[in-house]
């Protein structure tokens, strides 16, 4: 798994305890960007936003507002903005901690999405990044960690009315939100169980250089347990959305939601399935070890077992009597060779005819 830019952060762990002001845990250092969109079934505005401290008059009550905020950077910013649409100083560090629980809360005028979504980007590097969605009534707010290309579907989608998203309310836009965080986690559980099951193919082949397989298998069950902790703890949450007299979800909104619920589903399967298979490829490698290791003792074996006969003539001729006829013979020197060449091919033969190589 790489790191995008990521450094150690000296700050890790530090929004552990309560306080007046909380900062980004997190190691990616992209600067905090704000964009901000608005529409409703005659417009579509795009703009980003700079040098704004107040952002609740943004919000159009003929109009949904989309706030988008990439970077995590500028906490300050970031605490302001969450306490000026009614959330608590607490949800602004959830908001900044990224190793923060995945979770659902709602409120009467307000909800908040706390979730990580995880991706292979084009070079098959894996990443991993919060995200963090707040729905009001006419606008929803969401945070990432980087410039991340996520929610560029949903803004494409707006840009078409797909579904006729632009004639609908704001909690049809956190449905798209979501619906696209649920597709690139199904992207990667695919794609991580493809890529395991390749690895099973290819360790069944005890013929192929296996070396450095044993570190390829870390490495993906690694990218399995993220998934995973990222998926599970979503699903359990996810209900939350889909009861039916939620103040801020319309009943006719509610079938995006079972659908992301929905691939939420296919994911956990897909997780159960990745597990065996990381299960049967520690045991297919260790097995592996062992027929390699059997296969080079054999040799060992087969090699000393030759020799044995070779290293007893060797010894006889090598005594130190006076009376050995085998010294004076004028051909002894080639008998010995040939009697040691016999030996050792029809000891050859022998285990060969056995099968025992």
């Amino acid at each position: 798994m790489k790191n995008r830019g990521r450094v150690h952060s000296k700050k890790k762990g530090s929004n552990r305890r309560l306080s007046d002001s909380y900062t980004y845990t997190g190691e990616l250092e992209t600067k905090t960007g704000i964009r901000l969109v608005q529409y409703n079934s005659e417009m579509l505005e795009v703009k980003d936003i700079t040098n704004l401290t107040l952002f609740a008059p943004l919000v159009n009550s003929k109009c949904v507002s989309w706030i988008h905020v990439s970077g995590l950077t500028e906490a300050s910013l970031i605490t302001s903005m969450v306490k000026e649409f009614g959330l608590h100083n607490l949800d602004a560090k959830d908001i900044l901690t990224p190793e923060h629980i995945v979770k659902v809360e709602v409120f009467d005028n307000h909800m908040l999405i706390i979730l990580n979504d995880c991706f292979y980007d084009t070079n098959g590097e894996f990443h991993k990044e919060h995200l963090s969605l707040i729905l009001t009534k006419n606008a929803v707010i969401s945070f990432t960690e980087s410039n991340s290309p996520l929610f560029d579907a949903t803004l494409s989608a707006l840009q078409n009315n797909l579904l006729g998203i632009c004639d609908r309310k704001a909690d049809t836009l956190l449905a798209f939100l979501l619906n696209h965080v649920t597709v690139s986690l199904v992207d990667s559980a695919s794609r991580i169980e493809d890529m395991l099951e390749d690895l099973e193919e290819q360790l069944l082949d005890i013929k192929k250089n296996q070396l450095n397989f044993g570190e390829i298998i870390q490495g993906k069950r690694r990218e399995y347990m993220t998934i995973k902790k990222s998926v599970l703890p979503l699903k359990e949450q996810f209900g939350k959305l889909l009861i039916i007299n939620n103040p801020l979800i319309n009943k006719d909104t509610l079938p995006l939601f079972r659908d992301a619920n929905d691939q939420l589903q296919y994911v956990t399967q897909s997780m159960e399935g990745c597990r065996e298979i990381i299960s049967s490829l520690v045991d297919l490698y260790i097995s592996n070890n062992d027929l390699r290791m059997n296969a080079i003792m054999k040799r060992l074996t087969v090699v000393s077992t030759i020799f044995i006969p070779l290293t007893f003539l060797a010894g006889i001729w090598g005594m130190n009597f006076k009376w050995m006829p085998e010294l004076n013979w004028q051909y002894g020197y080639l008998i010995a060779w040939g009697l040691m060449l016999l030996s050792g091919i029809l000891t050859w033969l022998y285990m060969k005819r056995k099968d025992w190589y």
